[in-house]
């Protein structure tokens, strides 16, 4: 191994995040502004090979833990392909995702066997038609159902982080609270 990379107060850096895409299959208000286009064409983005250097060169800095995000990350075609080649680079200890959880029932399975343990999922509330008005027309029933083939699949921890709105959601909390103990779920 190299000499590992350090922050400017000597910690060594151990953790990345790698987003794959700038898409997303929602448009939530808080964080896509109305109307907006421009996103990067997929010929801008790295390739798998490119992604499979670069998390390599810094698995051997010292990185061990790498958070796979976007945009949404299951937008990215072949998304389990590279989860595969990242889970098998040497000094890449644990893999993770974040995802709105929209497209995770199809694909949490693969991602589970490919080495990803941990998710972090966006939900905002348990309410389908505040849902739909926060997303932009988003399902909730498909980001429960992934959530559900998920905690199946063993994924741990799994995470939700809830965006805290007054006069939106901010009636869900107890609820919301209730929905992850139930289910083994941690609340941020």
């Amino acid at each position: 191994m190299n000499r590992p990379i350090a922050d400017a107060f000597g910690r060594d850096i151990e953790y990345i995040r790698l987003s794959v895409t700038d898409r997303c299959d929602l448009r939530c208000f808080y964080c896509m502004p109305e109307g907006f286009k421009d996103f990067e064409t997929p010929d801008a983005w790295l390739s798998f090979d490119e992604i499979e250097r670069i998390i390599g060169a810094f698995g051997r800095l010292g990185v061990k833990r790498v958070r796979i995000t976007g945009g949404e990350p299951l937008v990215r075609k072949g998304l389990g392909e590279l989860t595969t080649r990242l889970g098998q680079l040497p000094g890449i200890e644990d893999l993770s995702l974040s995802s709105n959880a929209v497209q995770l029932a199809r694909h949490a399975r693969v991602l589970h066997e490919s080495g990803v343990q941990r998710l972090n999922i966006s939900l905002d509330t348990l309410n389908a038609e505040r849902f739909a008005n926060i997303t932009g027309g988003g399902k909730l029933q498909k980001v429960i159902d992934g959530l559900m083939a998920a905690k199946a699949e063993g994924f741990a921890p799994i995470k939700i982080n809830m965006v805290a709105m007054k006069g939106v959601n901010d009636d869900e909390f107890e609820s919301m609270f209730e929905f992850c103990l139930e289910h083994g779920f941690t609340l941020r």
